[in-house]
């Protein structure tokens, strides 16, 4: 089960993901970005055979948080479940998906070792500088998360690699 929010992010029921996929109800998603330590961005290629924005370049891992779970406990299942990681996690902010009918808090973490990619969900990994993602924005195809993601995860992108030389 899954809980059902209004755009103001308040619980006002739970549904199944079947019912959630008639696109009448609105749920939350934990959305993660990951940096290293060059300030450099992790994106990952969607598979071709997903649903929703096949080979669509997406954050370092996304999920619908499951009823009663908070967005960072949600994030960080997320983060073990498609990377196979586990790292602090920084709440950066949230917005409202019409299109998607979903709510979505940002969070952004920093990593430098490997990962363990979903094969049946990844067809690659790769980092972007944001200068690099900037050149290649108009002809990248980029989940609707990672553009309105983007805005709030930038500025940042100095503080993390501030944390990491401490």
């Amino acid at each position: 089960m899954r809980d059902i929010v209004n755009e103001r992010d308040e619980v006002v029921g739970q549904a199944t993901k079947e019912e959630f996929s008639s696109g009448k109800l609105i749920c939350r998603v934990a959305f993660v970005m990951l940096a290293n330590s060059l300030g450099e961005l992790l994106l990952h290629q969607r598979s071709a055979r997903k649903r929703a924005y096949p080979l669509y370049w997406s954050g370092a891992a996304a999920g619908h948080l499951l009823s009663g779970e908070t967005y960072e406990e949600g994030a960080r299942r997320e983060l073990k479940e498609e990377l196979g990681i586990e790292v602090p996690l920084e709440f950066v902010g949230k917005f409202y998906s019409a299109p998607d009918r979903e709510m979505v808090a940002v969070f952004l973490g920093s990593h430098d070792g490997p990962v363990q990619v979903e094969r049946h969900e990844v067809e690659r990994v790769e980092h972007f500088s944001p200068q690099h993602l900037a050149e290649m924005r108009p002809t990248l195809q980029i989940t609707s998360f990672v553009e309105r993601s983007l805005p709030l995860i930038l500025p940042r992108l100095t503080c993390v690699d501030k944390r990491r030389v401490r």
